[in-house]
């Protein structure tokens, strides 16, 4: 099946999965945005929490900032919420539990390691901001929309680092940390 039948698969799953659960009871908008945003995008994995009040629905994989998930888990709200994988590559929509979610939205953005090149550091480290900015993922109000925004690694850090997501300043910190002991970056910003 092509991946348009997939999205389409999938987001009839989660059209039965709201009705039977009957959420959200409130602010229904936010589950046709989900749909709206599922149908205009590139397909992956996604975290989806049906609450009373709304949906929540974030990108896996991308560095997404966790308390848009984990608030939602751990908080004293008062709402009902259920979480979902939704998989819009196999048209899948599975549920999690919270501590499944919780790993999920920890997970980096991509995996490094010692062993890659220089090269494939660098360009592993800039596809990932760079899909960051164009998605104005990381800021719930002003994101950065260009990998300038910032001279370097450790510049893009310290911006994790002052709006408190981990998951990036940790990626952003192991990148750092295997340029460093590359000790030949000629002409790379760290």
């Amino acid at each position: 099946m092509n991946n348009i039948t997939q999205v389409e698969r999938a987001k009839a799953a989660m059209a039965n999965i709201s009705q039977s659960l009957q959420l959200p009871a409130h602010y229904p908008e936010d589950f046709d945005k989900d749909l709206e945003t599922l149908s205009n995008s590139l397909g992956g994995k996604w975290l989806w929490l049906l609450r009373t009040c709304g949906t929540v629905l974030v990108p896996l994989n991308v560095g997404v900032h966790p308390v848009y998930i984990n608030y939602w888990l751990q908080g004293s709200h008062g709402q009902k919420v259920v979480c979902f994988v939704v998989d819009t590559h196999r048209g899948l929509v599975t549920q999690a539990t919270f501590e499944e979610a919780e790993k999920l939205i920890e997970q980096p953005p991509k995996n490094l390691h010692s062993s890659m090149s220089q090269e494939q550091l660098v360009h592993a480290v800039h596809a990932v901001l760079e899909h960051g900015c164009e998605r104005r993922l990381w800021g719930m109000f002003e994101s950065p929309t260009s990998m300038e925004t910032f001279s370097s690694w450790q510049e893009w850090q310290s911006y994790f680092r002052s709006i408190d997501n981990s998951v990036m300043v940790d990626f952003m910190a192991k990148a750092v940390r295997f340029a460093r002991a590359k000790q030949n970056l000629h002409g790379y910003a760290l």
